[in-house]
């Protein structure tokens, strides 16, 4: 298990057997993280061919520390800001690498994904995708939560994103949609791409093992996603997918129902719980007072 140390820098490799992989880190202002997120690729049990962190117009303290980065697998680009996107698609145009694995700058993979996950992609050609189970930490190391998405076909991606941003892919699927769409400045580029790749008949796959971590950060930018542009940015999805989603209205539709009796199934556990009986019972007499002043 990678465990990662607080600005830690040990760019050693682990064995010099590299395979047919581009990691690709775009960095934006999270130099006291991305020693961590380079380490857990170089400790990998199987290596990649290149790393290719793109800094994207960091401050002067990330770039401090970005130069410090000493490894005959590393190549560090830095370019002004552009966003996520058009750094992710920067890099991945510079690869020489046939397959391309993606990591934001704040996370880490455990030691045995890209193995794990090259195994999968290099026997089996249907698959376009790999990416695994993973867990929510915050920064003191508490973890938060485990997440185990769906992967599969493009179906299974349009009511809700089934994959994980940091996943192995290849280059020629990522060619072959023009790249992340760089429009996404707000958010869901990833849930955007992943369902430009399978709609053209590819699939994604998931190891069911907890082999990648995702920081959680107060007010990050998928929260601020979720909470200010959740519905404007799934219509521009459907917008721009509007083919796909009319072709499975039957499983859209289907999905959708399932996913409100779960939901409704979550209300009525907390509404049965002890914590939301207790509650009622203490607020009841504030409502009664409340109802009598309003009568």
């Amino acid at each position: 298990m990678f465990v990662p140390k607080k600005n830690r820098i040990s760019y050693s490799l682990k064995e010099p057997a590299p395979v047919d992989i581009t990691v690709i880190i775009p960095c934006y202002n999270d130099g006291i993280y991305i020693n961590d997120a380079v380490n857990s690729v170089l400790h990998q049990s199987l290596l990649p061919e290149k790393i290719i962190i793109i800094d994207d117009g960091s401050d002067e303290d990330t770039l401090q520390i970005l130069k410090k980065i000493q490894s005959p697998l590393v190549q560090i680009i830095y370019q002004e800001n552009t966003g996520v996107c058009g750094a992710r698609n920067r890099a991945i145009k510079e690869a020489t690498t046939s397959l391309i694995l993606t990591l934001d700058a704040d996370d880490y993979f455990e030691q045995t994904f890209i193995e794990k996950a090259y195994q999968v992609i290099s026997t089996q050609e249907k698959i376009g995708v790999v990416c695994s189970y993973y867990e929510g930490f915050r920064t003191n190391g508490a973890l938060t939560a485990v997440i185990k998405p769906l992967g599969g076909q493009v179906h299974n991606f349009l009511v809700q994103n089934n994959g994980v941003a940091s996943a192995l892919f290849r280059k020629s699927c990522w060619e072959a949609v023009n790249g992340y769409d760089v429009s996404f400045d707000k958010g869901y580029e990833d849930w955007d791409f992943w369902i430009s790749i399978l709609k053209n008949d590819w699939e994604m796959h998931v190891i069911p093992e907890l082999l990648f971590k995702y920081r959680i950060k107060d007010k990050s930018r998928d929260q601020i996603a979720v909470a200010l542009y959740n519905k404007e940015l799934k219509m521009k999805i459907y917008d721009k997918h509007k083919d796909v989603y009319l072709e499975y209205i039957d499983r859209v539709y289907a999905q959708l129902i399932f996913k409100n009796q779960e939901s409704m199934k979550n209300i009525v556990k907390l509404k049965n719980s002890k914590e939301y009986v207790l509650g009622n019972f203490i607020l009841s007499p504030l409502k009664y007072f409340k109802n009598k002043l309003n009568s």
